[in-house]
């Protein structure tokens, strides 16, 4: 598992443990597939997916070696988490910068 992407997931997490939520890092593919896990309040907060298309998806997208993002437990279809991506425009993560 490539350090970059741990080191990501874990500030997104503790981030999120703001909220009594949180963010697992499941696996990382020999292609570049992240998988992740949202834990504590996050598994059902109702706007879960703007945080995958607004913090999770574009800062671990700007690591090089990850190419897609996968949410495991997720029940937002690709089409509509990508509606959301598109409303947002293009989304800055502050403090995610590669």
């Amino acid at each position: 598992m490539s350090d970059a992407v741990r080191m990501r997931v874990a500030a997104i997490d503790h981030r999120l443990r703001a909220h009594a939520g949180g963010l697992e890092l499941r696996s990382v593919s020999a292609d570049g597939v992240v998988s992740v896990r949202y834990t504590g309040m996050c598994t059902g907060c109702p706007i879960r997916p703007l945080t995958t298309a607004a913090t999770v998806r574009p800062a671990l997208l700007a690591l090089d070696d990850v190419r897609e993002i996968e949410v495991v437990g997720g029940r937002l279809s690709e089409f509509a988490e990508r509606r959301i991506a598109a409303a947002l425009g293009d989304v800055e993560c502050p403090g995610f910068a590669p």
